[in-house]
């Protein structure tokens, strides 16, 4: 997960598609010393952008790559950060149809395949969990279970979804964690999918880095 422009605005831009910022493109040029078997990122292009940085710097840009809307974040609209972020099955108000993002979204092409019910208008971290772990378990499990190395490159609730669920955390809990951006964050698991270790030395040195 990397900085962009609206995050430093202090705004959920999400399903919008906005760009990294400048200091985004040098925040993700690290290289955590890992090689990696197939890459996992969403359909926008600060995520897509942050991983062609990091494959760059692995000299691993050859990896094959799966685009998935499912790793997007909720669609928040331009609403300020904390006010949900502090809730967990609490959505943000609605996106109306006369919002300036609605059509940006709901008419995007990457979004054809997707039914009204598939694209909200306003998601909470739940909705997000629900979402991001549902292509957890049926795209990105059997690779990890086949011993791929697997790297993931998406927007920060989807994100912390995972980091979530491989933490065992519950709600109250999972509120309160915070994901860094520009930093790597690496799990081994064991057959169970349980965290054997998280790699805290590589999201020590990426601290040290900045």
């Amino acid at each position: 997960m990397a900085t962009y422009k609206l995050n430093l605005e202090n705004c959920f831009s999400v399903w919008y598609d906005a760009n990294l910022s400048p200091a985004a493109q040098e925040e993700v040029k690290y290289d955590p010393g890992c090689e990696f078997d197939i890459c996992f990122t969403s359909v926008q292009k600060r995520a897509i952008r942050t991983l062609w940085t990091v494959l760059d710097a692995i000299d691993q840009m050859w990896l094959s790559i799966v685009r998935t809307w499912s790793e997007t974040a909720a669609k928040h609209g331009e609403a300020q950060v904390k006010i949900w972020r502090c809730s967990y099955d609490v959505p943000p108000p609605l996106m109306e149809p006369n919002h300036p993002f609605y059509s940006n979204i709901s008419k995007d092409r990457r979004y054809a395949d997707l039914t009204e019910n598939q694209l909200p208008s306003s998601e909470s971290l739940k909705d997000t969990i629900t979402r991001a772990l549902s292509f957890w378990n049926e795209e990105i499990v059997p690779q990890v279970k086949d011993r791929e190395w697997v790297l993931i490159a998406a927007q920060g609730n989807s994100l912390w979804a995972i980091v979530s669920h491989l933490e065992g955390l519950s709600e109250e809990p999972i509120v309160e964690v915070n994901l860094p951006t520009g930093i790597p964050i690496g799990y081994e698991l064991d057959k169970n999918l349980k965290p054997i270790r998280s790699m805290e030395a590589v999201a020590a040195q990426g601290e040290a880095k900045k």
